[in-house]
């Protein structure tokens, strides 16, 4: 029911407004036939609507005043199209160019008001504000405009100095990617060369420990024979003859002591010999990989102080170019005040 009662009055109060609203419009409409008025207008739909309401207006004061014929109802009939006579105006002067007359009108009516209500001292004190708000705000436009014009210097050597430091953060940049690049190879090289220098000592150790290993195992079969032959001999000697078969044994065993002995200084021999030649080979890969670690070193930082050498020389750059435009502001303002002060001096 509140709703119902809200919807309701909002439109009647929609109503209102609009009836306002066209009671506005007529209140500029003037009452009778003016020849100045529709020599100025130029809209011939406006002209007719303005022409039939006067006319029915005219008619209606005739009734009025009694000079009309009222019978057979033609006074309502007058009123009825008054009414849409008046819709008609309405309706036709609803239009933005009315509209902004009315609004010049209500405007220069204010002003009239203002002007007729506003004493000589108020206004000379109006005219007074009025030039020191337009002073004032002419001289903050003057001070905004040098303002902005320094704003824009400096922002102009701050993109400058910003550009030449990106440009040279960019060069860095691309160099150090290249060393990096370079390092990453000089590693790969030298990582490359420490496998196959390993796989072919490895190989060599291997080839020679299978070589060693071969005469051992011919010293050994040889071993084995000499011990199988000895103890045929021994047997048949012992058949033929126990002495000599003795005084031989002993000649053989002290033999085999011999070559037991020789096989074991060559043995003793072979294992010095061999560690001996596996410490020499594992010192000249030591030292073959040491020399090529320090040579790759050796390059990285002579490329690295080259890069380090070019980048304080484009910093000095940047620092004196600084220095030197700063100098040469200083001999600008320099000369600049010398300059207004002879103007000064002279005037």
């Amino acid at each position: 029911m509140n709703t119902l009662t809200g919807i309701e009055a909002e439109r009647v109060n929609q109503i209102l407004k609009h009836t306002i609203e066209r009671l506005q419009i007529l209140s500029y409409v003037p009452l009778c036939w003016d020849d100045d008025i529709v020599v100025d207008i130029k809209c011939p739909p406006v002209l007719s609507s303005l022409e039939k309401l006067w006319l029915y207006e005219e008619q209606l004061r005739d009734i009025d005043s009694g000079m009309g014929v009222t019978t057979g109802g033609k006074d309502i009939h007058l009123i009825k199209q008054m009414h849409r006579g008046v819709r008609t105006t309405c309706r036709e002067l609803q239009s933005e160019d009315f509209t902004k007359f009315i609004k010049y009108l209500n405007e220069l009516r204010a002003q009239v008001l203002q002007r007729l209500t506003t004493t000589v001292e108020d206004e000379a004190a109006n005219r007074a504000l009025l030039h020191d708000l337009t002073e004032k705000e002419r001289q903050y436009e003057e001070s905004r405009d040098v303002l902005q014009t320094k704003l824009n210097e400096l922002r102009d050597e701050k993109e400058m100095v910003t550009r030449g430091l990106d440009n040279t953060i960019r060069k860095l940049q691309n160099e150090l990617h290249d060393i990096t690049q370079f390092n990453n190879v000089e590693m790969e090289a030298v990582q490359k060369e420490m496998t196959e220098a390993i796989n072919k000592a490895t190989a060599d150790h291997e080839l020679r420990m299978r070589q060693l290993q071969d005469r051992v195992d011919a010293m050994e079969r040889n071993v084995s024979e000499v011990v199988a032959k000895n103890k045929e001999e021994e047997q048949r000697m012992r058949k033929e003859k126990t002495r000599t078969y003795d005084e031989d044994m002993a000649a053989r065993a002290a033999q085999l002591k011999e070559l037991t002995e020789s096989f074991e200084r060559e043995s003793a021999e072979y294992a010095k010999l061999k560690e001996h030649f596996d410490r020499i080979d594992l010192d000249i890969s030591r030292n073959d990989e040491e020399e090529r670690i320090l040579a790759a070193i050796q390059r990285r930082e002579d490329f690295a102080r080259h890069v380090l050498n070019h980048a304080c020389a484009n910093i000095q750059k940047i620092a004196r170019g600084r220095i030197a435009r700063a100098v040469v502001a200083k001999l600008k303002a320099k000369k600049g005040k010398g300059k207004k002060g002879g103007k000064k001096g002279k005037k």
